[in-house]
Parts: C-alpha cells; structure tokens; sequence
C-alpha cells in the first residue's frame, strides 16, 4: 500500500483502532507501495500491522535499506515526520512496435532501454503540530532519469507498456525533482474523512487488490494498473478535493478536480478551475464468495474541460499530461462509466491477509474525445504459492482496449487506429524485505496500426529498493 492508501486506511479506522497504530505501522506502510485506494477492502488488518511484519522481528531482516539506522540516530517520528521513499529501475526491451519515421516523443521500436524514478515521501502527523486529531499531511517528490517513458513511447500502443517509466510527466528534465503531492487528509469521523491538495492520479479509484497500484511491485502496462478509459488524457498531478466514507460494507468516495496538470506548479492557485472542472464518485461493496472476500466496485467520471475533437487531431492521445487543445477544433465534455471486481480463490491460513484470486475491470465512454470507447481487462494475482512466506507476489492479465470510432480521416491515415490487445505475466521476488526483482513479459498488438507490427512483444527486469 503506498504512504498515501496507508493515510486514508488508518483515518478509515475507528479511534479506538487507529490509537493502537505506533508509528512501526506508518514505517511499514512507507516500505509496502501497494495499491493507494481511498476505499480500503479491509481497514483492520491486524496481522499485517505487527510489529513482526513491521519490520521489528521479521526474520528476513530489516523492511527498508537503511534499516533501523536513521530511527536511532535521525529519528523525527517522536517529533510527528516520517521520511520514506523507494528507488525503482527498469530494464526493459521491445521487438517490434513502432516501425516508421515518426517525430518525437515518439520512437522506433527494436531497442533496449534504461529507466529509473525515485520518490520520496513525507509524511506529517499533524496533531502533533496543534492539528486536529489524526490529521495528515503527505509531501511526495518524484524524478525520473535515463530514457523517458523507455519503451512506452516506442510501442505503438493506447497504454504505455511501461507506465511508471512515463512519470513524473516531463520529458525534458531527467532528474529533476517535482512535488507531484501535497495533501491534506481529515478523518471528521469513522465513517467520515475529507482530503484536499496536491495529488497525482494513480491508485486514486479504479483499484483492484491484485491489479493498481502505480507500477512499482504489481503489472507495469498502464491497462492493468488502472482503467486507460479515464486515465488517458488526465492530470498527472492536480489540486483536488473530496471525502470518503469508509463502511462496513465497502465505502463511497466523491471528489472535484481541477483539470490542469500541476507536476511543475507548487502552490498557484489563482486560476484553479480555470480550464474546466473534472467530477467523480465511486461505490465500492465488499463481497463473499466461499468464505473469502472480495469486492465490487462502480465508477464514473466527468470532465468539462477543452479536448481536441479526435475528427481533426494530428496526434497521438497525450499520456499522463493531460488533454492539450491546439485549435478551433475542440469538445468541452467527456464521461466515463467504469467498473471491476476483485475475488481472493485462496488465502493462506498463516497471514489471511494474503492469498491470490481473479480481477476485472470493464468501463465504457463516449469515444470522442475520449480516444478509447469501451475497455475489458481481466486475469489473476495476489501471493505466489511457491514464494508466499517471503512475499512473492505474481500476476498474469490480459486486456482489450477499444479505440474510437469517431477519428476522421487524418488521423486514421496517419496513425490508422484499431483495437488493441495485450497479455502480462510477472512475478515479483522479494529478494530481501527492501528489494524486489520482477521478471515482466508482454505481447501486445499496438492500437497504432498504421505506424506499428501486428504483433509486439516487451521483455525485461523491474528492480524496486525501499528505504
């Protein structure tokens, strides 16, 4: 879970239960970037909130590099901040995908690039600065470094093949440290929390236990990570406002944001909503099935904001900057409906809190501006049976987007798009508690076909080191 799914889950907790949370807790969920999911599926986890898996006793070893050096010669938490962040390196190789002469960002396929991004977390317990009781304050930077996008931009696909190598969204800075959050999270009750600020997208709704997350230690291609149907053509990093309302049978999230992508602003706020206004909700019902949970959930997304009318656009969708208006040509509202499901099959009886089972996601929009009208995905993952006490993880999921049919002539002459299809299969090796290696391969088949091979096929190694 990330540090900010880590902030909202234990604001979703009852007092009683949220006073029982040390600090090892907040450590732990520093180290673990899981899914960030303002609805969690189960908000007490009580074998997950050891001081064993904290990091404490675990016989592995330490959960981050550093280990417990900077809690005893460093330490802020006594004094309400908790440092975190991760390094993630991706290794990774593409043959086929794009095969013509196209400007950049764009490439030809056939290569094998590096990638690295680095974030670094803060969180701040704001009670202990005179704030109200549990409040939270979360300040992330991020950077990336080596070939931007890797091969993302060279596949030829709708959804970057490997997504978190596109982040933070600024092609001309490696290694230039953006703040890409700045948030504010409020529980007014159990049931209650409002959040406002700076976030960035991913992990915000739309999450599956066994498919989001933002990259780092699940599925890499965007399609599997959260539904391409909204994602596309978002902000990366935006200044938002919402409340959540945690259950006990699932939760309800509704929020507004402010359409302009912020990764290079800090705090400008003087023309917030002046380009528009994007509006959501999400309900989320837990279920069971067999004496194991799993949960449903259904969404929806509207955008008043001007996006180019895909009859008169000369260039791909924009992936994670979001939706640019170059001429007169232009549409000012969109919409999404999008839903998905997650199921454990197996749970282990030594931690509950791990198992394995099916997801899916569907969604359907309105095609124009929308570059995508309908999206399937569906597969399995959760903990390796053969690597679950060390905390393997695996998942294999395959996917359909559907393009639009509304692109005019142009545009299909010159990028010719279609349908794309694509098949994932990883598997995490928790080679020490702060370091994974995933193994990642991918067949795709680009949603540019005028420009692109049939069939692509993307190949490498993803290193993530917690500290």
């Amino acid at each position: 879970m990330s540090i900010v799914g880590g902030l909202l889950l234990a604001a979703a907790l009852p007092v009683q239960a949220q006073d029982a949370l040390d600090e090892e807790t907040i450590t732990e969920r520093l180290a673990s970037p899981y899914a960030f999911d303002l609805l969690p599926d189960d908000p007490a986890t009580p074998e997950e909130t050891s001081s064993a898996v904290a990091g404490g006793s675990d016989p592995f070893g330490p959960k981050t590099v550093t280990g417990d050096l900077f809690d005893r010669w460093f330490s802020t938490k006594d004094s309400g901040i908790t440092f975190g962040g991760r390094e993630t390196q991706f290794g990774f190789g593409l043959a086929g995908g794009i095969d013509q002469p196209v400007p950049q960002p764009l490439g030809v396929g056939d290569v094998f690039v590096y990638t690295g991004r680095g974030e670094y977390d803060a969180v701040v317990d704001l009670e202990k600065f005179g704030g109200l009781p549990h409040g939270r304050l979360l300040v992330r930077a991020e950077h990336w470094y080596g070939e931007y996008g890797n091969v993302s931009l060279r596949s030829g696909a709708f959804t970057p093949v490997v997504f978190p190598a596109l982040l933070p969204p600024r092609p001309n800075d490696p290694g230039v440290p953006y703040i890409t959050n700045f948030l504010l999270t409020q529980p007014l009750a159990p049931e209650w929390v409002v959040y406002g600020g700076k976030k960035d997208i991913l992990g915000s709704f739309d999450q599956d236990v066994f498919a989001g997350g933002d990259g780092t230690d699940q599925f890499v291609n965007q399609a599997l990570i959260a539904n391409p149907s909204f994602l596309l053509g978002m902000p990366y990093s935006f200044f938002t406002a919402g409340v959540v309302s945690p259950r006990e049978w699932g939760g309800m999230a509704f929020y507004v944001m402010d359409p302009k992508n912020r990764t290079a602003d800090f705090m400008q706020f003087g023309d917030l909503f002046n380009q528009g206004i994007i509006v959501g909700g999400e309900i989320k019902r837990k279920t069971t099935i067999l004496d194991v949970p799993g949960q449903q959930h259904l969404g929806g997304v509207w955008k008043h904001q001007e996006q180019r009318d895909l009859r008169f656009a000369f260039q791909p969708p924009d992936v994670g900057g979001g939706p640019v208006a170059t001429s007169g040509r232009t549409l000012w509202d969109s919409w999404v409906v999008y839903g998905g499901f997650d199921q454990y099959l197996v749970r282990y009886s030594e931690k509950p809190t791990r198992g394995w089972g099916l997801f899916g996601r569907a969604s359907i929009a309105d095609g124009n501006p929308n570059p995508i009208r309908y999206f399937l995905s569906t597969g399995v993952g959760g903990y390796s049976p053969l690597g679950r006490m060390r905390g393997d993880t695996f998942g294999l999921g395959c996917y359909l987007v559907g393009a639009s049919t509304q692109f005019g002539p142009v545009p299909t002459a010159l990028f010719g798009p279609r349908d794309g299809v694509g098949v994932e299969w990883f598997y995490n090796v928790q080679a020490t508690p702060w370091l994974n290696i995933t193994p990642d391969v991918q067949w795709i088949r680009p949603g540019l076909g005028a420009i692109s091979t049939d069939n692509a096929f993307v190949y490498g190694l993803r290193a993530n080191a917690t500290f």
